[in-house]
């Protein structure tokens, strides 16, 4: 269980608290990721996608997809690639809907992604989860879900943040950016930075205490490769079932 909540003082569970933080802040989401990130976000995003297009999958599954960036990097590029998109906030993939609106493959749809009770076992051939596996309340939950909806020998594609493996100097720099000049950024989009502190406060909790090589061997799936980007902030981990 991830113990890091967007609403402190707030009753109900994190799921829900997710589903509320991100109806909240949809509407400049993309937008601020790009200036924070720097345009990174971009590129981790598309690097990503040119994995997965290496495979060159009939049907994948993209768990917390937001606001639709991975389907259409990957769409474009695979023409007879059927996409579904699952998350659990509908004001999100109301953006992602009309960014694809053209796109016949692909659906995107509002459900919890720790319960994909509607979705039959053994379908997809890759399942991607980008920045927001730490988000989820049961990761566990998670990890069952798509061993048993991925077909045999599919593929586990997660884009995460991860703990830099650069200089003392450099890690420095990251964590005053990240404490001291993001909200900064944040204030001129929101009146309220509540999201983006859960958002970098979540970051440090989960690589400080969920170790993800650990789950994938947990829930048997051989881990492949782990492939670190920008001084290693951020990490791509390819499993396969």
């Amino acid at each position: 269980m991830i113990k890091i909540k967007p609403f402190k003082k707030a009753k109900f569970n994190k799921t829900i608290q997710i589903k509320k933080m991100f109806d909240i802040i949809y509407h400049n989401y993309d937008k601020i990721n790009n200036i924070i990130s720097f345009g990174y976000d971009r590129k981790w995003r598309k690097k990503l996608s040119e994995i997965i297009i290496n495979y060159n999958p009939k049907l994948v599954l993209d768990l917390a997809t937001g606001t639709g960036n991975i389907p259409i990097l990957l769409v474009n590029k695979l023409k007879k690639l059927n996409l579904l998109g699952i998350d659990i906030s509908n004001k999100m993939i109301s953006i992602g809907k009309n960014k694809l609106k053209n796109y016949k493959n692909v659906k995107l749809i509002k459900a919890d992604c720790q319960k994909l009770f509607f979705i039959k076992k053994n379908q997809f051939d890759i399942v991607t989860i980008v920045f927001g596996i730490r988000n989820f309340e049961n990761i566990n939950n998670v990890f069952k879900e798509i061993y048993r909806v991925l077909s045999l020998n599919g593929y586990l594609i997660i884009l995460e943040f991860s703990k830099s493996n650069n200089s003392f100097n450099f890690n420095y720099i990251y964590k005053f950016y990240s404490k001291k000049i993001i909200p900064l950024i944040i204030k001129s989009f929101y009146k309220n930075l509540f999201a983006y502190n859960y958002l970098i406060k979540s970051i440090d909790f989960f690589y400080k205490n969920v170790n993800l090589k650990k789950k994938f061997k947990q829930f048997n799936f051989k881990l492949i490769k782990t492939i670190q980007l920008t001084f290693g902030i951020v990490s791509i981990y390819i499993s396969k079932k």
